[in-house]
Formats: C-alpha cells, sequence, structure tokens
C-alpha cells in the first residue's frame, strides 16, 4: 500500500464555476465562499495556535501547519474548455508553491483540471479515491459536452498512467446507464455502495479505498461530491438522491483516507439549495478534519 503523504501545507482554492450544471441545480460558484465563511466557526477557535480536539480529547499544536488561501478563480466563463485550462494553471501555481490542494468546488466539472494537475505533477500511475452518488462515466452528452461533471471519471479512465483498478467510487446508488455496467467491467473499476458504510463501517470502506486506489501508483486524487451524503444531510447539494451514507460516516471515512492523498477536492455544495448553510458547515468540518488528521501523521 502507498506510504502516507506526509503533507503541512494546505492550500485553499475557490473553483467557484458551475456552467456545466445542465442537468442539476445550478448555485454551486457560491459554494467557496459560504464554505470558508463555515471554516471561519472553525478558526476562530485557535488560541495561541491551540485547539481543543473535542472528539479525540487531544489538543492540537496547530504552529506547524500552513493554510493559505488563494482566493478564486480568474477564469473565461464564455468558453468552458478554456475555462477548463485556465483552472487547471491556477492548480498548477499551487502545487508549485509547495502547498497540497483543498479545492472548493464549483460543480464537479471542475475536477477534470484538478485531476490533470496533480497527473501532470506526477511521474508514475495515479490513483482516485471518487465519493459520489453518481458515476460520472458519461462519455458525451449533447447538453454538457464530453468535459462536464457527469464525465470528469470517463475522461481521468481515458488517462495512459491511470488504471481503472486504481479508481475507486463510493456511494454510488440508484439507477443508471447499461453502458455504465458494461464500462466498469471492462476497466476492472471499484464501485462501493452504501450498504459496505453500514455493514463493514466507514473505516473498513476507507481501507478497501486506499488499497486499490494505491497499488503501484505514485500519487492520489481525492474528490468528494457532497450528494454522497443522503439528501438528509446534504439539503444544499446539486443532484440529491435518497439513501446515501451519513456525515458521520463520511467524517470517518475522509479522516482514514486524508494521509494517503494529494489533492483533496469538494464539489456541488449549493448555497442557494441549502438550509441554513447546512451543507457548507459540513464541508467546512471535512477541510479542517483533513487538515488535523494529516498534521498528526506528518509533524
Amino acid at each position: 500500500m502507498l506510504k502516507e503523504s506526509k503533507k503541512n501545507k494546505f492550500g485553499i482554492l475557490g473553483l467557484d464555476y458551475d456552467t456545466s450544471a445542465g442537468l442539476g441545480w445550478p448555485g454551486a460558484r457560491y459554494a467557496p465562499d459560504q464554505i470558508r465563511q463555515s471554516l471561519k466557526w472553525i478558526l476562530n477557535r485557535i488560541r495561541d495556535n491551540e485547539i481543543f480536539d473535542t472528539e479525540k480529547n487531544r489538543l492540537v499544536d496547530m504552529s506547524k501547519v500552513e493554510i493559505r488561501d488563494f482566493g478564486n478563480l480568474s477564469i473565461s466563463r464564455y468558453d468552458h474548455e478554456k475555462s477548463g485550462e485556465e483552472m487547471k494553471q491556477q492548480i498548477d501555481q499551487v502545487i508549485d508553491a509547495g502547498f497540497s490542494p483543498i479545492l472548493l468546488g464549483g460543480d464537479h466539472s471542475v475536477t477534470w483540471p484538478g485531476i490533470r494537475s496533480l497527473y501532470e505533477h506526477t511521474e508514475g500511475k495515479m490513483g482516485i479515491i471518487h465519493l459520489d452518488t453518481h458515476l460520472d462515466l458519461v462519455e458525451d452528452s449533447a447538453v454538457q459536452g464530453k468535459f462536464s461533471g457527469s464525465s470528469e471519471i470517463r475522461r481521468a479512465a481515458e488517462l495512459e498512467r491511470v488504471d481503472g483498478n486504481n479508481i475507486v467510487q463510493i456511494g454510488i446508488r440508484g439507477y443508471n446507464y447499461a453502458e455504465h455496467y458494461h464500462f466498469i467491467k471492462e476497466n476492472n473499476l471499484h464501485v462501493i455502495t452504501p450498504d459496505a458504510f453500514f455493514e463493514e463501517g466507514a473505516a473498513q470502506v476507507a481501507k478497501k479505498a486506499v488499497e486499490w486506489a494505491s497499488e503501484g501508483v505514485d500519487k492520489i486524487y481525492f474528490t468528494l461530491d457532497i450528494d454522497v451524503l443522503d439528501s438528509a444531510f446534504a439539503p444544499g447539494s446539486g443532484a440529491n438522491e435518497p439513501g446515501g451514507i451519513s456525515t458521520w460516516q463520511l467524517f470517518k471515512f475522509v479522516k482514514e483516507v486524508a494521509p494517503y492523498v494529494d489533492v483533496f477536492d469538494i464539489v456541488e455544495v449549493n448555497p442557494m439549495t441549502d438550509y441554513r448553510n447546512m451543507t457548507s458547515t459540513v464541508a467546512a468540518k471535512l477541510i479542517f478534519d483533513y487538515i488535523v488528521t494529516n498534521y498528526y501523521t506528518c509533524c
């Protein structure tokens, strides 16, 4: 299994873009700023470089953690593919500055520029951990094209140094196109449904995900679509589906996989459909859990 990725420098970049949300609810472009507002509720509890982690009953020394906010995107929003290239360049800048990117979407199309950026910063093979209710394996769409939030995993699977057996899709549920069944079988993708969380536990699911995604790879990209949660826990998302996992299960999963991944994105949080910022607050907690977990791995 891949060794833990030691990191204590995190670069937050807001990917405030939802142009490809042609089939779901638009509004995810407003998520980065709202997630930042929710994150402030946690950050303002840091005093003298310490914060109390009540869940672990421990004090966390934040003096060795650097969090830099790189702001939101500056892109040509009139051209989807050009926008994607400009997103990638700005994610490149975060990596080149020595920070591990935390990317705040935006709809799920923003993951493709993130994947491409890490891919080009990886000499060997790259794995992908993908939490979502949907497979995002659409080959092409008359409505959304080839580079939408329904296609980013399909595009990733086409990359030369990404093998299907290093792609793990978790939380998938409901019904989908028959063509996707054949694509998964032919390319050896791993698919884990919410049942596994309830039957085996989040820690065991995370262990499988890391084992499969990391086999023979140098780096792992981690993309989290907030609709992996049951609709009751995430009213503010682009395309709700019933029957998802709980916030506790998701928090547990992220803490388990955090030390092994190199780029982390959270997408499809939608303040326009949210209730009292419940979903943005979940995203903020996930980000801080990710940072703190990596701190204990690194320093």
